[in-house]
């Protein structure tokens, strides 16, 4: 039996399983889509789902905390009141790139709590901000009945229709071509974060010192056998790893968004829909899965360029993004998409309520 079904929520077969409400069942199966096992949802008549991302909560930047972690609190406790039947988090909820795990912790603790009383299923996609979530999912670390977390795709069947539900970073060929790069982050900030939690911010003097001990690791094995030669180098390569890491750590935003971003065309950050690079790369990706056996996809939820939107592209395909939760100059943010009643519809969070932005039919 799934560890995602709960005994007291409901049962579970071997092709998927449900989650149990008192007002309603929320069905979870799944499917491969790209070679890749997906959760496949379905929302039942009366049902609601509301999609958030981007919240990047411990982004910091000159100082400043830019990601609306208290709206996001009030947000959640107002869903707790209004209990929808599922609360998808689409990814770049938390800022485990650039951001240290003491402010992270620091700003997501409150929304967390309030969370944890929201009576809805919760559905983590995850995104390039936080692929460490994916990975610390596969240690079982988030096996709940509640909680469903997904590496890259969802699937969400609503009123006949069917939606792809991704964070957004699957457009941006960058990702794609430096999927290596990105596979090895969370190792990265898990070995960085370990050595910023030394006592007297010393992790750059444990680093240096690891690097002095090679000159004597390669004298002590000069002349010996190949096989503790080969061990000598594969120890220069472990005691050069820390500060590797510091230093990628140290530069790796100048480095992504101050000469990658700046030279690819293709960049989606702060693009619309109205944007080739945007439309152009989704309407390739949908049209790839529709083309491998999955068939039509009616609507599509993303986030990750921090422009909500709502719109139809060319095919008919409803297209949704549901923006940010970081302040931005000139743009808004505290947004969010809400599937209910048969409709989309993109909100944002006025501090109190909700203020409809847009609304499309199914």
């Amino acid at each position: 039996m799934s560890a995602l079904c709960a005994r007291k929520w409901g049962a579970c077969l071997i092709t998927g399983c449900w989650w149990a409400r008192s007002d309603g069942v929320v069905r979870l199966e799944k499917s491969v889509l790209h070679g890749r096992e997906v959760p496949v949802i379905s929302l039942e008549e009366g049902e609601e789902a509301v999609v958030v991302s981007d919240l990047h909560l411990g982004l910091r930047y000159r100082g400043r905390i830019l990601t609306k972690f208290r709206e996001f609190e009030r947000f959640l406790e107002r869903l707790v009141s209004r209990s929808p039947a599922l609360l998808v988090l689409l990814g770049d909820v938390l800022e485990l790139w650039s951001a240290k795990a003491s402010e992270v912790f620091a700003t997501a603790y409150a929304p967390f709590r309030v969370l944890a009383k929201l009576d809805s299923k919760v559905l983590y996609v995850v995104g390039n901000h936080d692929r460490i979530v994916a990975h610390l999912n596969k240690k079982g670390l988030f096996e709940n009945e509640n909680l469903v977390v997904a590496p890259e795709y969802v699937v969400i069947e609503c009123k006949g229709k069917r939606g792809l539900f991704f964070h957004g970073h699957q457009l941006d060929w960058k990702f794609v071509k430096l999927k290596w790069l990105w596979r090895l982050e969370p190792y990265v900030y898990l070995l960085s974060e370990v050595l910023y939690a030394l006592p007297w911010a010393s992790e750059w003097v444990v680093a240096i010192g690891y690097i002095a001990l090679l000159p004597t690791v390669m004298l002590v094995t000069r002349g010996a056998p190949l096989p503790l030669r080969m061990a000598a180098a594969l120890s220069a390569m472990l005691l050069s790893a820390p500060l590797i890491v510091l230093f990628w750590r140290a530069i790796q935003d100048k480095f992504w968004y101050g000469i990658v971003h700046p030279l690819t065309r293709s960049r989606l950050r702060g693009k619309g829909l109205a944007s080739p690079a945007v439309s152009r790369a989704l309407s390739n990706l949908l049209s790839l899965i529709e083309a491998n056996g999955f068939g039509r996809v009616d609507f599509a939820v993303f986030g990750h360029t921090h422009v909500p939107e709502l719109t139809r592209d060319r095919e008919g395909r409803l297209i949704a993004n549901s923006g940010s939760w970081v302040e931005e100059p000139g743009k808004p943010c505290c947004t969010f998409v809400r599937i209910s009643g048969g409709r989309v519809m993109l909100e944002r969070w006025a501090g109190s309520s909700e203020e409809v932005l847009a609304v499309e039919p199914l």
